[in-house]
């Protein structure tokens, strides 16, 4: 249930519907009938309470285990469907603190539902969707009564992240139906968003007013966890159904990391760019529409389209494909894009850098900015090649253990890319 889309969900569930009264009367109900689970004290309360009396009767207590964990997820599920993710993520992360505080009671590990890994990364993966929802505008974290409620957004993340991780077993991995293939996704998928999280709560917090216009603070996000992010994304695109239109979000996620990363060659980008436009029209052509003019961009993803299309023809050229772009750096207060002027190279530790350097705002033309040329060290161009590499490397090792083999076309633009990155990298060297 957990994985399903939500569109399969409405006729069930829908506020005004039949069955959404039935299945909430009959959680009141259960509710009613056993007032000693109460659901609103702490977890390890409620733990102490059900196994205070010793030994264990097994039925009775898989029993209570069962009411606890069910109803609370229902509740938690009602929730998300009706968009209220902030409580949906705190009656999440509740289930979550009772299954770890139950398995601190060895007599109580028999028990399925405790054991259960994959029931408890759905359950992370949903808390983890259901914080990062209730942190995007217009929405914010807060409880059916309105009082803003304070979470340490980083170690919650982090904590997730690990949890649904060791949860998440090499078996687990291999696909061998359409139900697998659409759960790895929506893993994969998940996990590239908590790692974006992570990339922005882990970043520098700069002040840009003596080096720009902009009067506030400006983030760069950490570059480990972009890494990250766009591993994950690219896994998630490969797991993808046929017909499955989300392929998009999960390319824009990916163009999205490699613009936050910061002084990825053009013709990288460009790569990237093409592999989703190339799935993007054989989906098209398969449903024999077109897609929506309107369609909302990321910001990352509106500034490559602006790249791309002001350069023209040029994009394909090697002079340009050589071009790095710049930084992009995030305004703290309402997430607006900044470019960096310059990229300068970084130290190991990139997330504790301290950048000064000037920024100017997202709106200035990015083909002027990109024929102004890079300016960087020759240690910085080579492992930005590198990197840019990986994932070009890492796109097929994934598309081909998941799909099969690589389009023609997109072959001969991964050795564009490669012959291109070799014959810089080796002049640059030399220089």
């Amino acid at each position: 249930m957990l994985g399903c889309p939500l569109e399969c969900f409405h006729p069930l569930l829908d506020r005004c519907s039949r069955s959404r009264h039935i299945l909430e009367n009959k959680l009141e109900r259960e509710l009613i009938t056993h007032p000693e689970l109460d659901l609103e004290v702490e977890p390890r309360f409620l733990v102490k309470s059900i196994l205070r009396n010793k030994p264990y009767n097994r039925e009775f207590l898989e029993l209570k285990l069962k009411q606890v964990v069910w109803t609370k997820t229902m509740i938690a599920f009602f929730d998300y469907f009706d968009g209220e993710f902030g409580d949906a993520f705190f009656e999440l992360r509740w289930i979550l603190q009772f299954l770890h505080e139950v398995r601190k009671f060895p007599g109580v590990l028999y028990s399925n539902l405790v054991l259960s890994l994959d029931y408890e990364r759905s359950l992370s993966l949903l808390c983890s969707r259901s914080l990062i929802k209730s942190l995007q505008p217009p929405n914010s974290i807060r409880a059916k009564n309105g009082v803003q409620l304070k979470v340490n957004r980083l170690n919650i993340f982090e904590g997730l992240l690990t949890n649904i991780l060791d949860c998440t077993e090499p078996s687990v991995l291999t696909c061998v139906d359409v139900v697998d293939y659409y759960m790895m996704d929506q893993l994969f998928t998940v996990l590239g968003e908590v790692e974006r999280s992570i990339a922005f709560l882990k970043g520098t917090v700069c002040d840009a007013r003596e080096h720009s216009k902009y009067q506030g603070f400006v983030i760069r996000a950490q570059r480990t966890h972009i890494d990250s992010m766009i591993r994950k994304y690219i896994l998630a695109s490969t797991f993808k159904l046929p017909g499955d239109p989300t392929f998009i979000k999960c390319f824009d996620g990916v163009l999205d990391g490699i613009l936050l990363y910061g002084g990825i060659h053009i013709c990288v980008i460009l790569f990237f760019y093409k592999v989703k436009e190339f799935f993007q029209a054989k989906h098209y052509a398969l449903k024999q529409n077109k897609p929506p003019l309107e369609a909302p961009r990321p910001p990352c993803v509106a500034i490559i389209d602006g790249i791309i299309l002001g350069l023209g023809q040029e994009i394909e050229s090697r002079v340009t494909g050589e071009i790095q772009c710049p930084q992009v750096l995030v305004k703290a207060d309402n997430h607006e894009i900044l470019m960096v002027d310059t990229v300068f190279e970084e130290s190991e530790n990139d997330h504790n850098h301290d950048i000064t350097i000037l920024l100017s705002a997202a709106k200035l033309k990015a083909k002027k900015k990109l024929r102004g040329g890079p300016q960087v060290h020759q240690k910085y161009v080579v492992s930005q090649w590198q990197i840019g590499l990986s994932w070009v490397s890492f796109w097929e090792v994934c598309y081909t253990d998941n799909k099969g083999v690589v389009p023609h076309e997109l072959q001969v633009r991964m050795k564009k890319v490669r012959e291109l990155a070799s014959s810089s990298m080796a002049e640059t060297c030399q220089q």
